[in-house]
């Protein structure tokens, strides 16, 4: 005798999947290292002023003239 489905059986395994998906997100804290961190972080707080020029050079923001020019700002802190 095989099993017959009803109309809501699909929307019982998406919820399982979804709910195992949220505990697994839980579990690794949420970002990509797997590791918990307490309070609001951006990823900024440990970037130099560099980084975060090159970053933005990299993503066409500024100029080629107006990154050398920021960077030798920089440089002579």
């Amino acid at each position: 005798m095989t099993k017959h489905y009803q109309r809501g059986d699909a929307g019982v395994a998406m919820v399982i999947v979804m709910v195992m998906m949220m505990i697994g997100f839980l579990w690794h804290g949420g970002d990509r290292g797997g590791h918990m961190s307490s309070g609001a972080s951006t990823g900024t707080a440990t970037k130099s002023p560099l980084d975060l020029l090159d970053e933005t050079y990299a993503r066409g923001e500024v100029s080629r003239e107006e990154y050398l020019r920021r960077r030798e700002d920089l440089l002579k802190r």
